[in-house]
């Protein structure tokens, strides 16, 4: 009987998880990061490329509306994640419209851009989370 009794309540976690898993995909506006560890010695030459290639395409994508923000924070002491990015959209489905098309612009303009800065990456990791609150809201 008490295996019954833990197999429903695993299962009624489950189909609460999974609800909200779902809402905060399509509902709730998300801050999606990417972290990675670079050698201290390359911090300037990847922010270099970023400045020159990546953030002028972020730019105009936040001017025409496909992304509300994004940002780089470093460090130079703390953990092993020292140079990270975070994009701020509407959505999932914004998100996925978003780097679709910035992707494209990337390649198409700087062949190679995007191996030009990874290659200094030691390992990657990026995460999705749902914003929960924020002041000043996004514009809608």
């Amino acid at each position: 009987m008490k295996k019954v009794y833990r197999y429903l309540i695993v299962l009624f976690i489950f189909i609460l998880s999974a609800g909200n898993i779902s809402a905060q995909s399509n509902e709730q506006p998300l801050l999606v990061v990417s972290f990675n560890q670079v050698p201290l010695t390359e911090m300037g030459n990847i922010g270099r490329i970023a400045d020159s290639i990546f953030v002028p395409i972020l730019k105009e994508l936040v001017d025409e509306g496909k992304l509300y923000g994004f940002g780089r924070f470093t460090h130079l002491w703390g953990d092993e994640w020292n140079w990270n990015v975070w994009y701020t959209v509407k959505d999932m489905a914004s998100f996925e419209k978003f780097w679709d098309e910035y992707v494209k612009r990337a390649s198409e303009r700087h062949p190679g851009a995007f191996r030009s800065i990874t290659k200094h990456f030691q390992a990657h990791k990026d995460n999705i989370y749902t914003i929960e609150n924020q002041y000043p809201l996004p514009p809608q």
